[in-house]
């Protein structure tokens, strides 16, 4: 057993010294403007048992290892149940098409290639998304003139 101090134990001094630790971090931890929502909640559940753990921890050898340990369980328990909202699990995944399946149809001549792009160049200027300039149709011949942008020579 400890030796009184004054008339406090060293044990009391270290507990009353945890509660303060722990309410500093606590301080420090928790938002003023706390958006309540779900998976907010459960985060600060964690969070509340993990750093209650690593509280705990800095009481060194006077430690106590099971509370420890249950309050790390607990952390651990709880971040199971976040991890379900934050990450997708691999089976859930559902894919729009078949990964596999070719990009561009094979029978697709080159000349069909290019005018199948040459389209969608046309639809994203419509838009307004691509401002590039259309200088030749790949047979050397223009399409459209572009302000200072002399045309290729094959």
């Amino acid at each position: 057993m400890s030796r009184p101090v004054g008339n406090r134990s060293k044990d009391t001094i270290r507990r009353e010294i945890a509660v303060k630790r722990a309410a500093d971090l606590l301080a420090r931890q928790t938002d003023t403007v706390y958006a309540l929502d779900a998976l907010a909640v459960l985060q600060e559940v964690m969070g509340h048992f993990y750093y209650k753990a690593k509280v705990l921890k800095t009481l060194g050898a006077d430690a106590d290892f099971e509370a420890i340990d249950d309050a790390m369980e607990k952390a651990g328990r709880w971040a199971k149940e976040i991890c379900v909202f934050k990450h997708a699990k691999i089976q859930a995944m559902r894919l729009a098409s078949d990964p596999n399946a070719p990009v561009l149809p094979e029978s697709m001549t080159l000349e069909e290639l290019r005018e199948s792009i040459m389209d969608d160049f046309k639809r994203l200027q419509d838009a307004g998304v691509l401002t590039l300039p259309l200088q030749t149709n790949g047979n050397g011949e223009e399409t459209e003139e572009a302000e200072g942008v002399a045309p290729r020579e094959e």
